[in-house]
C-alpha cells in the first residue's frame, strides 16, 4: 500500500494545546502539512505555533467541542480553506475512580467531552468530506477503548463508544473514500491523569507513576505518524504494555487476569503498606524514601 505523504495536506488536530496533540501538530507541520490546531486554551496554541518550523502553514483555531456554536463556527472557518484531508480527534478528559465511588455527573461529563463532543464535530465535518469525496479520521482512543480497565469505567465507556460510532460511520459511507484509524496510546508521559476527574468530580492532581515512566509525547507522536502514513486501522503506541493487546485478543482470560492484577496495582498496594515515597526528575528516579515497616 502506498504511504500517505503529509506534504500539502490539511490536518485538523483537536486537543492540540499540550501532550500528544501538541507533539503531533509540531511534527506534522515539520513534514509539510498545513496544521489546524484547536483547543480551548488559545494562549497555549499561540505558544505552540511559535515553536513550529512553518508558521505560515499553522492555523490556531480555538474550539470547545462541548459547545455546538463553537463547533459550527470552527467548521465554517475550516471550510474557507477549500479542503480538509485528515482530522485527528485528540481532545478528551480522563477519569479515575471505582464505579461505586464515581458520581453519575462525572460519567456524563466524560461522555460529553470524549464521545458527544467528538461525534458532534464529526457530524459537522462529514458534509465537507462527502462533497470532496474523501477524508480521514484518526481517533485517539486508548487501551481502555478495547478492554475494561479498573478505575476507568467512564473513560473506558466513552472510548468504547467512539469505536462503535466510527466503525458504523465507515460502513455507512462506502462511496466516500473514508479512512479511519484508531490510535491506542498506552502509558504516555502527559498530564492527562493529573487533569482527570476523581469520583467526586475534582481533578486527580498528579501524573500517575505508570504514565510518568511511559513513552514521551514526542515519541508517541512519531509512532502515530508512522501508523497514519501506512493507513493502519489500529495504531497501538507504548512500551511493553502494547503486548497486552495481543494477549487480550488471543487469550482474553489471561488478558483479563493481567489487567486485574497489573504491576501498578501491586505497586500501589506496596506503597500504601510501607509508605514509600519516590521523587522523579523527568523519567529518572532521584530519591526513594520509606517511612514505616522498612
Amino acid at each position: 500500500m502506498r504511504k500517505m505523504n503529509f506534504k500539502g495536506k490539511v490536518i485538523w488536530i483537536t486537543g492540540a494545546s499540550s501532550g500528544i496533540g501538541a507533539s503531533l501538530a509540531m511534527q506534522l507541520n515539520n513534514l509539510g502539512a498545513t496544521v489546524i490546531a484547536s483547543a480551548r486554551r488559545t494562549e497555549k496554541l499561540i505558544e505552540l505555533r511559535e515553536k513550529c518550523a512553518d508558521l505560515q502553514n499553522f492555523m490556531v483555531l480555538p474550539l470547545d467541542i462541548t459547545d455546538s456554536q463553537s463547533i459550527q463556527k470552527s467548521v465554517a472557518q475550516v471550510r474557507q480553506l477549500g479542503r480538509l484531508d485528515l482530522v485527528l480527534h485528540n481532545a478528551g478528559i480522563a477519569q479515575k475512580g471505582l464505579v461505586i465511588e464515581t458520581e453519575l455527573d462525572v460519567d456524563r461529563k466524560v461522555m460529553e467531552t470524549n464521545y458527544f463532543g467528538t461525534v458532534a464535530l464529526t457530524k459537522a465535518i462529514m458534509p465537507m468530506y462527502l462533497q470532496q469525496g474523501y477524508g480521514g479520521f484518526g481517533i485517539v482512543s486508548s487501551f481502555a477503548g478495547v478492554m475494561g480497565i479498573p478505575g476507568r469505567s467512564a473513560y473506558s465507556a466513552s472510548k468504547h463508544a467512539l469505536h462503535g460510532f466510527f466503525e458504523s460511520l465507515k460502513a455507512e459511507h462506502m462511496g466516500c473514500k473514508l479512512n479511519v484509524s484508531f490510535i491506542l496510546p498506552g502509558f504516555i508521559n502527559t498530564a492527562i491523569t493529573a487533569k482527570g476527574l476523581c469520583g467526586d468530580g475534582t481533578p486527580y492532581g498528579k501524573v500517575e507513576t505508570s504514565h510518568r515512566l511511559g513513552m514521551t509525547p514526542a515519541e508517541c507522536a512519531q509512532d502515530i505518524i508512522k501508523g497514519l502514513q501506512k493507513k493502519r486501522k489500529q495504531i497501538a503506541v507504548g512500551k511493553f504494555e502494547v503486548y497486552l493487546l495481543s494477549i487480550n485478543r488471543i487469550a482474553p482470560g489471561l488478558g483479563h487476569y493481567i489487567i486485574k492484577n497489573h504491576p501498578m496495582r501491586r505497586w500501589r498496594r506496596l506503597k500504601s503498606r510501607f509508605d514509600l515515597t519516590i521523587h522523579f526528575k523527568g523519567n529518572k528516579v532521584i530519591e526513594r524514601r520509606c517511612t514505616k515497616n522498612c
